[in-house]
């Protein structure tokens, strides 16, 4: 059994510590989600959606305490903290209403048989591995669907924000008497693996890098469990000559410093046209330079900004703006701009986990799309031009992502799915699609008389 701490980031002072569970402990958990799920999976939809109501009320009566502990694990903003809670709330009442209808019975309209149709049943036992930069948001934006479709889940959260994973794990605790339909297992890889592996689990889903992405789908495939893998991005956003360069500026801006740049699907990689390139700078750096920023969510990945940074300047980037560390304690990072006049196939590589933009000067709309395609990440991305039609066209057709908006930046909503493509992972959550996930697509035939 290892032991680990939770640090806050603004401080370093340490917050506290923990245990991971064995295999034997975790064994024992699983066995009793197995339980619980065949007593779920009978359960109405009506009575479901009363549960998810309850866990959006629920939600809400502890939001000053999640977006605190969010606050003190991982430096979020607490205004940000408590619309991520309002956020996941809202996506528990939206399934709690369209899921019985998501998932209603399809009839065949032609089949071998007098009639068929097509039902939707849970898998059954799901694991749920989550990141610590949304702790909240990515357990709940999962759990919604999939508890509405039946299953039940087990969480492991990472070491970094146990303490909210320890709440979420009280909150879920206090709704149902009888039976949990979320069980906190702090697990560590190797345990981790055993989960995988176990009978009783049937499905994987798993947000975070893509090397640990990979590492997770070789057991799930090891082992013949249907995962959805939701991995890293390097979102790319043109900027075209027929722009609104004040508007694209100031909302690519708000795209690359979401969560303090530690998002998957932040804007990362800014592609400008040359005859715009100089207003944009002009105007996307002092969007950057007045935003308020929180620290990152832990010494160790300011250290590795600072090393990413420098493979930047080394790749032949100019930095405009930030690029040092602020004196004084804590994890900070200033917002940062760096300037590419030529190009550099490494740099859309990396995906840089912090406030720092990469800006490319293209020299016309074509270079401006190989510039963003080169990249092996697919999750977001955006143009932004004057001709909205031209622009829908050309990110829905040329532009390689899961989720591309014009003349905005990526926000996930319970209303449309979320998912990337290439190394940024596959399978969709949120919306229709994000239930259908784990579900049994199971054929229900009757012969004729």
């Amino acid at each position: 059994m290892s032991s680990f701490q939770t640090v806050n980031p603004a401080t370093g002072d340490t917050l506290k510590s923990y245990q991971h569970l064995t295999w034997a402990e975790a064994e024992k958990q699983i066995a009793q989600a197995a339980k619980d799920f065949q007593v779920w999976r009978r359960v109405s939809f009506k009575d479901r959606a009363n549960v998810l109501n309850k866990l959006a009320t629920a939600l809400r009566a502890h939001k000053t305490d999640l977006a605190q502990i969010m606050n003190q694990e991982m430096g979020k903003l607490l205004a940000e903290g408590k619309a991520e809670v309002e956020k996941c709330a809202v996506t528990c009442e939206y399934y709690a209403t369209e899921a019985e209808n998501m998932l209603k019975n399809q009839v065949a309209p032609a089949s071998p048989y007098a009639h068929a149709e097509v039902s939707f049943q849970p898998l059954g036992v799901v694991f749920s591995v989550m990141p610590w930069n949304f702790p909240l948001w990515q357990v709940l934006r999962f759990a919604a669907p999939a508890l509405m479709a039946g299953n039940v889940i087990l969480l492991k959260h990472a070491d970094l924000t146990a303490g909210t994973a320890e709440l979420i794990g009280k909150i879920f605790n206090d709704l149902t008497a009888d039976y949990k339909l979320l069980r906190n297992l702090q697990v560590d890889h190797e345990v981790a693996a055993q989960v995988i592996a176990d009978p009783a689990v049937h499905g994987v889903t798993f947000t975070g890098s893509s090397q640990g992405g990979r590492a997770v789908a070789m057991e799930a495939a090891k082992n013949l469990k249907k995962i959805v893998l939701e991995l890293g991005g390097s979102d790319a956003y043109l900027v075209l000559d027929d722009a609104d360069v004040e508007m694209a500026a100031r909302v690519c801006a708000k795209a690359r410093l979401v969560n303090c740049g530690q998002s998957c699907v932040a804007g990362k990689r800014f592609i400008v046209h040359e005859k715009v390139a100089r207003d944009f700078l002009h105007h996307f750096a002092n969007e950057m330079k007045a935003a308020e920023l929180a620290p990152l969510a832990s010494v160790k990945f300011q250290k590795n900004i600072v090393g990413q940074v420098e493979k930047l300047k080394n790749w032949g980037g100019k930095v405009i703006l930030g690029g040092s560390v602020p004196q004084g304690p804590g994890a900070f990072y200033p917002a940062t701009v760096v300037v590419f006049e030529q190009d550099n196939p490494e740099v859309h590589k990396e995906e840089v986990f912090g406030p720092v933009a990469s800006v490319f000067i293209a020299r016309d709309e074509k270079s401006a799309l190989e510039i963003a395609n080169s990249s092996p990440f697919g999750l977001g991305g955006g143009v932004f031009t004057r001709n909205t039609s031209k622009g829908k066209e050309l990110i829905e057709k040329e532009l390689q992502a899961g989720f591309v908006v014009v003349n905005d930046y990526v926000k996930s909503d319970a209303r449309i799915p979320f998912g990337g493509v290439k190394e940024s992972g596959y399978g969709r959550e949120l919306g229709h699609f994000g239930i259908m996930e784990f579900v049994n697509v199971k054929t229900v035939a009757v012969a004729g008389a």
